[in-house]
């Protein structure tokens, strides 16, 4: 059970799988796992000992972010003209730059450090400046198209705070939620910053359902609603230590927990029988905890980088689904999972000048591993429950991977840039219990990237690469969905995605209106990874040869001054995307499952001149193609545009308030599944359900100040 939708615009949406394993700090699990705030780099009070060098670029003084009251250097980001902050994907060990943050000319220290997360570590009277430049100019390995450098020189002690409420519609006021930041530096090259986040959270839908017949007739109406409660706190500390010779080192230390709890009721009444009420009642208990340090270092003509990580999650999570029939005696299943998985990575990356530009030589071998046990039970005439263990859902998958690489930087000319890299990687994937198997794989990978400045206001960005994906372990154990009555058969032969990615990125400044972002990226993929059949009934998660994908996306800001509507902007961000593979069961053309169509946030801010007083307004979009097992085809979706205004201001005795409201409009959540006879899509169409459940409006408070 999924929660219910926020917008982009005003709070975390849940991330994506990250395809690693499972747990806080490596994807989603029974119910869905919010992103969680993971540790930040600290800063020393000194300039930074030889950072990466920074190319002559567009560069923003703190006194261009007055307007926006900003507490933290998130604030001050998050407010660049057309820049948006990407976030690390969680993919396979370090490897090289994600995010397009640096902090001082260096890369957000650890792996799942979130750019954002770090940044709002800093307090905003710490930033010098920050400076926007092109990721292939650097000598940073990885990074293409805009990058915010943050040039930040950390005070002796200070940091930032926030408190945000939340309030829904028939449901428990959230008054447990903010978080506290803090950061302090001393003469003798030590700095730290530390963040504790705490997130309360109530979330609900309700509304109609209706079940109709492969020839159109009505069968089942229903009512239905969802009901959940939890709370997902954080503490993040980084500790930094920097020497008069230019020697860095970074410790990171995060702990993090999520417990979740809700209840789905489903009240049926199918034509020609009698009454049933259903209850679904869903927990998951999560910890985590993951240490990393990174150590950088000249050594010879060059500079070395040492860089170590351990991570470790544990989790429980259990589906419990009765139906009580009027006047009959009631039945349930009961599904549960006990999981630990973990990640150890060690990673040397050695950097010199050579051949008119930077090279890069750099080695990494990890060590992943998820320990699952799941087990099925059966509602007994006492209403106790009889278990055991789930076939084929009870294994321990290992991968040991090693990659070695080298990436070469330099100036080609006048505004233009090269940046390249060329690598290989081992991976053996091993799963003892359940289908028994090991396996071995040696793959290529690396990219090549062009930036031409062509002039101050216009910057293109041309990138070609060669990308190995990361398995979900889960997928490789049988599971079972008891609230959708579908069963997914384990795969023991499943192997990563690859992909060769072409992608552009055009940046244009105008002048006093603002900036536009515009991009597009193409990917030819091979061994997706979607539902494919097992037997003559069976389905679960395997391989498909290849397919293709494209996404088309524009992000800005619009200054409404030069039209006299002083203090007025218009900021947007927007995608499209497309996929084509071909289905396994029925040999046509269709889009991957569950992959993303369009979405996005328009909004409308208006700074009130001579006034401390802020008004805004938007919309936020988002909207995914089917998922496709081989029994049915089911997709998601909301409608319609969700909205939202806010009135803030930036000065109530030292602070910063907002209050918000979400959803005035009734966006609803939709979902609507088509089930086929026999198990296949090729047979005709056994019944149809569809469920539209509305999540009310939501108000948040917002209060933030320093210290």
């Amino acid at each position: 059970m999924k929660r219910s939708s926020v917008p982009i615009a005003t709070t975390e949406r849940v991330r994506s799988r990250a395809r690693s394993g499972r747990g806080l700090f490596g994807g989603l699990s029974l119910a869905s796992t919010l992103a969680l705030c993971l540790a930040a780099p600290g800063f020393a009070q000194q300039a930074p000992a030889a950072p990466a060098p920074v190319a002559p670029g567009q560069t923003f003084e703190p006194a261009y972010f007055t307007r926006f009251a900003p507490k933290s250097a998130a604030d001050m980001v998050n407010n660049i003209p057309g820049f948006d902050i990407t976030g690390s994907d969680g993919g396979r060990g370090f490897g090289q730059a994600k995010q397009n943050v640096l902090i001082n000319g260096r890369r957000v220290s650890g792996k799942s450090n979130d750019a954002q997360t770090a940044l709002s570590r800093i307090a905003a009277d710490s930033v010098v400046r920050i400076e926007i430049v092109d990721g292939a100019s650097l000598n940073i390995p990885g990074l293409s198209g805009q990058v915010a450098n943050v040039i930040a020189k950390v005070k002796a002690f200070s940091g930032n705070w926030n408190w945000n409420p939340e309030f829904r519609e028939n449901l428990q006021p959230s008054w447990f939620r903010g978080a506290v930041s803090a950061s302090g530096a001393t003469d003798g090259g030590w700095s730290w910053s530390a963040r504790v986040n705490f997130a309360e959270f109530h979330n609900g839908h309700d509304g109609p359902g209706v079940i109709t017949s492969g020839a159109g007739q009505v069968i089942d109406v229903r009512r239905e609603g969802f009901n959940g409660a939890g709370e997902e706190p954080s503490l993040a500390a980084t500790l930094t230590y920097e020497a008069i010779d230019g020697a860095v080192a970074n410790m990171n230390l995060t702990m993090a927990s999520f417990n979740f709890v809700g209840r789905e009721d489903s009240f049926r009444n199918p034509v020609g029988l009698l009454p049933v009420n259903r209850f679904s009642y869903i927990g998951e208990d999560n910890r985590g905890i993951e240490i990393g340090a990174d150590y950088e270092f000249d050594l010879g003509p060059g500079r070395l980088k040492l860089i170590g990580l351990q991570r470790l999650d544990a989790q429980e999570g259990g589906v419990r689904v009765e139906s009580w029939p009027l006047g009959l005696s009631p039945a349930g299943q009961f599904f549960a999972t006990e999981e630990e998985a973990g990640e150890s990575i060690l990673r040397a990356e050695y950097g010199f000048a050579a051949l008119d530009g930077d090279l890069q030589f750099a080695a990494e071998g990890a060590f992943n591993f998820l320990d699952l046990a799941s087990e099925l039970g059966l509602r007994q005439p006492d209403g106790s429950y009889m278990t055991a263990p789930l076939a084929d859902g009870t294994a321990r998958v290992e991968e040991r991977r090693a990659e070695t690489n080298v990436a070469y930087s330099r100036q080609l000319g006048q505004g233009v840039s090269l940046q390249s890299s060329l690598g290989v990687e081992y991976s053996e994937l091993m799963q003892t219990g359940a289908n028994g198997l090991t396996r071995e794989f040696v793959r290529p990978k690396g990219f090549v990237s062009l930036a031409w400045q062509i002039d101050s206001g216009l910057g293109i960005s041309l990138k070609g690469e060669r990308k190995v994906g990361q398995l979900d372990f889960g997928d490789f154990l049988s599971s079972v969905d008891l609230q959708n009555n579908n069963q997914s058969v384990g795969n023991a032969d499943l192997v990563p995605e690859q992909s060769w990615i072409a992608s552009t990125e055009i940046n244009r400044k105008i002048g006093p209106w603002g900036a536009i972002k515009l991009s597009f990226d193409y990917r030819l993929i091979e061994d997706v990874v979607d539902q494919i059949p097992f037997g003559l009934t069976g389905s679960g998660v395997g391989n498909i040869d290849q397919a293709t994908a494209w996404t088309a996306s524009t992000s800005g800001t619009i200054n409404l001054d030069p039209l006299g509507l002083k203090g007025m902007q218009v900021n947007f961000n927007w995608f499209y995307s497309d996929s084509s593979v071909k289905d396994p069961l029925t040999g046509e053309d269709r889009q991957i499952s569950w992959s993303d169509k369009q979405g996005g946030v328009v909004s409308l801010r208006w700074d009130i001149p001579d006034t401390q007083w802020t008004i805004s307004g938007g919309l936020e979009e988002y909207q995914s193609y089917a998922g496709y097992r081989l029994d049915q085809i089911s997709r998601n979706w909301q409608a319609p545009s969700t909205n939202f205004v806010s009135i803030e201001h930036k000065d109530v005795y030292g602070l910063k308030v907002r209050l918000q409201a979400v959803n005035l409009n009734d966006s609803s959540e939709n979902f609507r599944r088509d089930v086929y006879q026999g198990g296949r899509r090729t047979n005709p169409l056994d019944f149809t359900e569809e469920r539209h459940r509305t999540f009310g409006p939501i108000i948040r408070l917002n209060v933030s100040g320093t210290f």
